[in-house]
């Protein structure tokens, strides 16, 4: 027999699963790192705050303090954290303290993912050939969406067993138990709601492509989480809420032992309803058209064609503007919020006194202290989101190929990195300067001093000129394809460290390792000057030390 008429052998069953015997398998190969470090969160958050919580109030008298410090908070800082049920118990007080959170997490997640599940694949071309092989479109879409659930619900599945054990291994008070219902009802709901902001993106995006898509479902995400959370203190803000997700769960606290399946079940529903609105749409039109959103044009010295540095800058000014206000309208509603925090301030001395007490000569009876009270710690949060953002884009060069061919031109190695370190610095400086316009904007009309908290916001791009500087340092050293995800685990990494490593009462010299703990308070003018010095050492010092790091090394290794 020749070669030409050997039969083909069968693609196994495991390949079909995980791997490239099909679009499915595939799916999930591609996810697989970004499973890893949900899971991996999600269960390290769940096991460290709820080990922390039961050690850090392990009597009645600590319990009824957590009951009364509830009390006495002014509503409107309660504010994002939703209502307050059962506070004084393991799930209660990690659903009021915590519980809002990973669904923004695990929703951005799942709308960076289901945007360009499809359309970023049609915009390369790449889509074209796995058509080209006898699926039909529809199959393809739903290979792609079943591919992505089933990571999402992997992610969701360690959440739940994490908090069922917690629940049933760390009480120690009656009412601290933590049934498998309680964690099957919010980990469900967890992963609704991470599929319904996905989904939304997954609809849109075959008629505006994948930024468009994305920016818009999580502008969704965010503007629901700020006006469910505000829903209480605000009640005009209640029928805005309503309108997305956030505002129909707002009565489904499953850890505190209060649940509302039909509000679930209705996020279920949308969910399936864009899902299967982004399939038929993907089945249903061209591949890779999308309607043309009505804007003004790119200004020709922004398309990134005079150069490295000016390619390296357009790369990401896309998501910089788009980083830039989410997070500027972010701010402009914490903003705007901080009149109602002073009205309300100014009826509870007793919290003034306990401010006072906690950080002595810092004034947050302002508009500048609301926001570092509430504004900062998602800010900086989302700072380094977006840095893991313009590192991706950067990394991209390289792990699509392109790299290859721009450098097959003159352009040297080290320029190639040292332009798109320089360009990530443009990407932030657009970032970080829509963000305080956002907050300007917002104060302005709360009244009080502008200039300090306007200041103040700053702090986010230095956060960011330092991840940027680590990522482009681990690309060059290790290979573009670790930057990103590195970037992502350092900053939840910072994040879980700096939120309960007081209460895990973790060594001094761990909480010390945290970047952001040495900046300061600089949304009331108090800066760590060591720290922001820190910062730019790490981009600077990151950026040449991956430049050079780059040059000395294979293409993808």
């Amino acid at each position: 027999m020749t070669t030409a008429e050997q039969p083909l052998s069968g693609i196994s069953l495991w390949s079909r699963v995980y791997g490239f015997g099909s679009v499915f398998a595939k799916t999930v190969r591609d996810s697989r790192r970004a499973t890893i470090v949900a899971a991996a969160v999600l269960a390290l958050a769940f096991l460290g705050l709820g080990k922390a919580i039961v050690t850090q109030f392990a009597t009645p008298a600590s319990r009824a303090e957590i009951d009364a410090l509830v009390a006495a908070v002014p509503p409107i800082l309660q504010g994002l954290a939703g209502k307050a049920v059962n506070v004084g118990t393991l799930g209660g007080y990690f659903q009021y303290k915590y519980g809002t959170f990973f669904p923004l997490i695990l929703s951005l997640w799942s709308i960076l993912a289901l945007s360009g599940t499809l359309a970023s694949e049609a915009s390369r071309g790449s889509l074209e050939f796995v058509a080209a092989t006898g699926r039909s479109r529809r199959r393809l879409a739903i290979e792609k969406l079943t591919g992505h659930m089933l990571m999402l619900g992997l992610a969701c599945l360690f959440g739940f067993a994490s908090i069922a054990y917690a629940g049933a291994a760390y009480p120690v008070l009656p009412g601290d138990e933590i049934s498998v219902l309680q964690a099957f009802g919010y980990a469900l709901w967890l992963g609704l709601m991470a599929l319904a902001a996905g989904g939304l993106a997954f609809a849109i995006a075959p008629f505006v492509g994948r930024g468009a898509a994305a920016g818009f479902s999580g502008f969704v995400m965010f503007a629901g989480y700020i006006l469910f959370g505000y829903q209480q203190p605000v009640p005009e803000l209640a029928p805005f809420a309503n309108l997305t997700w956030w505002g129909w769960t707002q009565n489904h606290i499953p850890l505190a032992g209060q649940f509302d399946w039909p509000s679930v079940v209705a996020v279920g529903l949308a969910a399936g309803v864009f899902l299967a609105v982004g399939v038929e749409a993907f089945a249903r039109r061209d591949i890779g058209s999308t309607s043309t959103v009505l804007g003004w044009s790119i200004p020709r010295p922004l398309l990134g064609l005079s150069g490295p540095l000016a390619r390296a800058t357009s790369l990401n000014l896309a998501p910089a503007f788009w980083w830039g206000v989410g997070v500027g309208l972010f701010g402009l509603v914490f903003g705007g919020a901080a009149g109602p925090f002073l009205e309300q301030l100014n009826e509870t001395p007793d919290f003034v006194k306990l401010l006072q007490t906690v950080f002595p000569g810092v004034d947050y009876a302002s508009p500048g202290g609301f926001l570092q009270l509430l504004f900062v710690e998602l800010g900086v949060i989302f700072a380094g989101l977006a840095a893991a953002t313009f590192v991706s884009g950067w990394a991209s060069d390289e792990t699509s190929g392109r790299l290859e061919m721009l450098l097959a031109t003159p352009l040297q190695r080290v320029r190639w990195a040292l332009a798109g370190g320089i360009g990530m610095l443009v990407n932030v400086a657009v970032f970080v300067g829509l963000s305080a316009v956002g907050v300007a904007i917002g104060v302005s009309t709360s009244g009080g001093d502008l200039a300090t908290p306007v200041t103040g916001a700053l702090i986010l791009g230095v956060y960011a000129v330092a991840l940027v500087g680590i990522g482009l340092a681990v690309g060059g050293v290790f290979g573009t394809r670790f930057a990103a995800p590195f970037v992502v685990v350092f900053v939840l990494v910072t994040w879980f460290v700096q939120t309960v490593g007081g209460i895990l009462k973790l060594p001094d010299a761990v909480m010390q390792l945290t970047l952001t703990s040495h900046y300061g308070q600089t949304f009331v003018g108090v800066w760590d000057w060591a720290g922001v010095s820190l910062s730019i050492v790490l981009a600077i010092g990151g950026i040449v030390i991956g430049a050079v790091a780059f040059a000395r090394r294979d293409l993808r290794s």
